[in-house]
């Protein structure tokens, strides 16, 4: 038995949101998110958060325009498309006009069988291919058109709860990795001591003499994207203190400086330098090679001053990301330049020290891996499922 296809459209009134322009953000107040703090919560269930609008504001935009509601589902429109996120009992926030789509059902559905056919591969292609929208977004419009199979609810609701059993075992080996990683900033702060107050009185340095390349990645390689050839990272590949390799990009990159300019070799520190700044990861031998975007730097130390292990755990710590922040002078559009990277000031403890960092951070990893490749599996495996789910397979 296959079910009907049913416009999303048809099912949910489908909008964004009213326009908060970037002189109304806050630093505390009502959360406001933006496609990539809704794709943290997508994967994660939870994000930190540091944008935010007044309570007024709120208020008024709630009163006039709505705000996200209970049951409420919110889809990433730019960036990495297609990502969802059901809004939960009691949260307030708002979110970024374009950027997110909002649906908000007007017959009753099961949110979370919803949730899984957006994310299946059928539908996921056609939200990627979105003919006749720009390059990068999923416009309201192609929302409404996108269709899902919808069999009755109670059919939906039993869909959900089978997923939901293999979507759980996913989340606890994610939960995992989460665990991990908030171990190891852990083990910095207790080898290091606090990076903004530097207890230990480590010497400081500015982060130009411990460097031996820095530049910026390439634009405009768009005409160069494949289905295979050289990796191609981009700043939803690095995260903090960690490189995230599912959702990769290749090309086939031109002969020339610029190639070369580009491509990363084991021990390159990557630093996000627009939007999200304080993401670094350190290139491992998957993708040594590849080439980076322009919203990435490429800073390649000297070994023998500093880790780059070390030096990457710093730049995604509080002392790091404050710093990117206070030379984020504008506070209009996130950035920095190179002269920016030259000047940050760097604890430099002794080699020895950090060296014992990386080597606890690798083990680290390694139990890392295992769980990714086991969540990936699981991953793999509601595909399947939900492929036959929704053909009425199941």
């Amino acid at each position: 038995m296959s079910w009907p296809m049913v416009k999303l459209g048809d099912i949910f009134e489908i909008t964004s949101s009213k326009r908060v322009h970037q002189k109304d953000w806050r630093e505390e107040g009502i959360p406001f998110y933006r496609a990539r703090e809704i794709a943290v919560l997508s994967r994660e269930g939870k994000v930190d958060n540091d944008l935010f609008i007044d309570e007024a504001m709120y208020e008024e935009y709630k009163a006039k325009f709505g705000a996200p509601e209970e049951g409420d589902i919110l889809i990433t429109a730019v960036g990495t498309l297609g990502l969802t996120y059901a809004v939960q009992k009691g949260e307030r926030f708002y979110f970024k006009d374009a950027s997110v789509i909002k649906l908000r059902k007007k017959i009753d559905v099961d949110i979370s069988y919803i949730q899984y056919a957006i994310a299946s591969p059928t539908v996921q292609r056609f939200i990627q291919n979105s003919s006749g929208a720009t390059v990068g977004t999923y416009t309201i419009s192609r929302a409404r058109e996108t269709e899902i199979p919808l069999p009755p609810l109670e059919e939906q609701k039993r869909i959900a709860a089978i997923l939901d059993k293999a979507d759980s075992v996913r989340r606890k080996r994610q939960q995992a990795i989460q665990l991990a990683d908030d171990f190891l900033r852990s083990v910095f702060l207790d080898m290091f001591g606090d990076p903004v107050t530097n207890p230990k009185g480590w010497d400081i340095r500015p982060l130009e003499d411990c460097l031996e390349f820095l530049t910026s990645g390439s634009r405009g390689w768009a005409q160069y994207y494949s289905d295979q050839g050289s990796k191609f990272i981009r700043i939803q590949n690095v995260s903090k203190n960690r490189l995230l390799l599912e959702d990769m990009a290749y090309v086939n990159a031109p002969d020339g400086a610029e190639s070369t300019r580009t491509r990363v070799q084991i021990g390159d520190v990557l630093l996000s330098i627009t939007a999200d700044l304080g993401r670094s990861a350190v290139v491992n031998d998957e993708i040594a090679g590849g080439h980076i975007n322009q919203h990435l730097a490429l800073l390649r130390v000297n070994q023998s001053k500093i880790n780059s292990r070390f030096l990457s755990a710093y730049l995604s710590s509080d002392g790091g990301v404050k710093q990117f922040q206070m030379k984020n002078k504008s506070a209009v559009k996130a950035g920095l330049n190179f002269n920016d990277i030259r000047t940050l000031m760097i604890p430099i403890p002794p080699l020895n020290i950090q060296k014992k960092y990386e080597n606890i951070y690798d083990n680290i990893s390694i139990m890392n891996e295992h769980c990714l490749s086991s969540s990936n599996e699981i991953k793999n495996q509601i595909a399947v499922l939900s492929q036959k789910a929704f053909s009425g397979g199941l």
